[in-house]
């Protein structure tokens, strides 16, 4: 009986776990399956943020961003919204090429002064993240005709639910185009959605 050939042995150990290397790294550089070919163009807008400034999406150029929709009596799902979004602010904090915005579903009631207690309140940094507010007219037009969601008020809404809207969280590469749609209230799928902003990070910086 021959024996083991333990340098034989050790460089097919290695060989295996440089090949699951390998495979780990492909894996993780590749897009989740909620990822979309470019096929719909996000919306154009300019409204107040929380700061007073008028914030566009001519800013947004080259920017990898992720938009959310909410209104800051909510009782629902916008808390949870929210706090995912924290989170993204906290894992790419400081990047100048990414980008949060959050449209008010509530524009009557939410101002600039009330969104910006609210952004205290979940740590944001004006910088990247953006609450967006103004005329309930040209706000609900580019929800609902141009990101294609659900946005209008709940006529038997009690306080805290007056308001019907996605809880859609909406991917946007550095051209404008809407990459993914992800539900907010799905951790598999905030999990998705952060592979995904990686991988348009990761295919900017090469490009």
């Amino acid at each position: 009986m021959k024996s083991f050939n333990w340098k034989m042995g050790l460089l097919v150990f290695l060989s295996i776990v440089g090949l699951a290397y390998l495979g780990y790294r492909v894996w993780k550089n590749q897009p989740s399956s909620k990822f979309l070919s470019p096929m719909d163009k996000a919306p154009d807008f300019a409204f107040k943020d929380q700061t007073g400034q008028i914030f566009s999406s001519d800013q947004l150029k080259g920017k990898v961003w992720v938009t959310d929709f909410i209104f800051t009596r909510c009782q629902g799902q916008c808390p949870m919204l929210s706090q995912w979004f924290k989170g993204l602010q906290g894992q790419w904090k400081g990047n100048p090429d990414f980008k949060l915005l959050s449209f008010t579903v509530d524009p009557d009631y939410d101002s600039v002064a009330v969104f910006k207690s609210y952004a205290g309140d979940f740590q944001a940094d004006d910088s990247q993240w953006h609450f967006l507010t103004g005329p309930k007219d040209q706000i609900y037009p580019v929800i609902q005709k141009g990101f294609h969601l659900t946005a209008e008020k709940d006529p038997s809404g009690t306080p805290g639910f007056e308001f019907i809207h996605t809880t859609r969280l909406v991917l946007v590469d550095g051209n404008g185009m809407i990459r993914g749609m992800y539900d907010g209230q799905q951790n598999d799928e905030v999990e998705m959605l952060k592979k995904d902003i990686q991988y348009l990070l990761n295919s900017r910086t090469k490009s």
